[in-house]
């Protein structure tokens, strides 16, 4: 992953920490750092923060490629068609629920889109 990929990630868990957990993003930078994804057994809370870091790893590497993808066809792309196809595309652990997964995808999107602006 890149810096620029990493980066984004970190953004995306910093934002999201209020919300979730302020460890987010530790959990993230290990996902970004290659450290195993599996949680093992724990408390449900730790079990949902190691799933949200993948997870925003995961949908961070996915947006920027769509965002590449898109930029191609249609300059610049909308957030809600990232945010679509992020959802047609994403895998995402059974501990994150489908509105844990819809708020981890459109703030990766906005994250995405904020260091796109000049």
């Amino acid at each position: 992953m890149t810096q620029e990929y990493a980066e984004t990630a970190r953004s995306a868990a910093a934002r999201l920490a209020p919300q979730v957990g302020a460890d987010l993003p530790a959990h993230v930078e290990a996902a970004l750092h290659g450290a195993p994804r599996e949680p093992t057994q724990m408390e449900p809370t730790a079990a949902l923060l190691i799933a949200l870091g993948g997870l925003i790893v995961s949908a961070t590497g996915l947006a920027w490629q769509i965002y590449r993808d898109l930029k191609k066809d249609v300059a610049p792309p909308v957030p809600q068609v990232l945010e679509r196809q992020l959802r047609l595309q994403i895998g995402v652990p059974p501990e994150v629920s489908p509105e844990q997964r819809d708020r981890v995808i459109q703030v990766v999107v906005a994250e995405v889109l904020n260091r796109t602006r000049p």
